[in-house]
């Protein structure tokens, strides 16, 4: 999905001002006049693909950007913690697909690109509140029929923490259908509190993947024409394809492939393209929209 008006005059808003305080002046009005550029000339790009240009400049203006490393160990900690808890309610579910799919969504709430900052005490009331997540009937029935029938299947992660709603996701797939083979791709180095490979041993992604691998590029989203090698062939050999949260979406939508979108809408964008209230959740397929 390329950047339209709406995007445009998000981006200005959020990056034009966000530069350190105390930064040098000249500095400032150096980045805020490339960002600009960068902004207003990207509409023949994705919006991963922009912030990625944006992110270069800042750390060649001023420093490295925040270090989540903490933040993700955390988050990732308190959702493990979690997930024995998050495994039985799907197990006991009267239809084990759907709650996964609503703790996916839930999960995707775990971003502080979007949030800035993400409360602990927030994260757990909504976790509480799942049966609360609305999700298409006929989008679960289409994931439902396409998973039992698939070989092969790629999951593109997103945040960090959410990676542990996507293991139990994958969890109850695989116990759909046992011979489905598993690929969890994450990003190639690290993008805000979005989930690597580093991310994904932590919680024991392995357990239910075969293979889980970096997407070999540092945007926080994905993009087809910009992902390794390896990736992309991941990409090619599934029969199904499951793509996590709204960066992902953005760099995805369009393609042609067979995805299903999960994720919660945080930003107005989204919230008009899907008419929902803030902190929805989506479950929808490519070219629905």
């Amino acid at each position: 999905m390329l950047l339209n008006e709406g995007c445009v005059a998000c981006l200005l808003r959020r990056k034009l001002d966000n530069y350190p305080a105390g930064a040098d002046p000249e500095a400032v009005s150096e980045y805020r006049r490339r960002v600009r550029s960068v902004i207003e000339n990207g509409r023949g790009y994705s919006s991963p693909e922009v912030n990625a240009d944006i992110s270069a400049i800042y750390r060649e203006l001023f420093s490295p950007e925040r270090d989540y490393t903490g933040v993700k160990r955390r988050f990732n900690a308190l959702m493990l913690a979690l997930e024995p808890s998050i495994q039985a309610d799907v197990d006991a579910a009267p239809d084990p697909l759907m709650r996964a799919v609503q703790y996916a969504m839930v999960g995707n709430y775990i971003d502080f690109a979007a949030l800035g900052e993400i409360d602990e005490g927030e994260l757990r009331r909504r976790l509480c509140a799942v049966d609360a997540m609305a999700v298409d009937p006929a989008a679960l029935e289409a994931l439902r029929g396409q998973a039992r029938a698939a070989r092969r299947v790629a999951l593109f992660t997103d945040n960090c923490g959410e990676i542990v709603t996507d293991k139990v996701l994958l969890r109850t797939l695989r116990q759909m259908n046992p011979a489905l083979e598993v690929a969890v791709i994450v990003r190639g180095a690290p993008v805000v509190n979005d989930a690597t490979v580093e991310d994904a041993e932590q919680v024991g992604m392995g357990a239910v993947a075969q293979r889980v691998l970096g997407n070999g590029c540092d945007l926080p989203g994905a993009v087809l024409t910009r992902i390794s090698a390896e990736a992309l062939a991941e990409v090619d050999a599934a029969d199904l394809i499951i793509s996590k949260g709204q960066a992902n979406y953005e760099g995805l939508s369009g393609c042609g492939r067979n995805i299903f979108y999960i994720f919660m809408c945080k930003c107005e964008l989204f919230i008009n393209r899907f008419k929902v209230p803030r902190f929805s959740g989506v479950l929808t397929r490519e070219g629905k929209f």
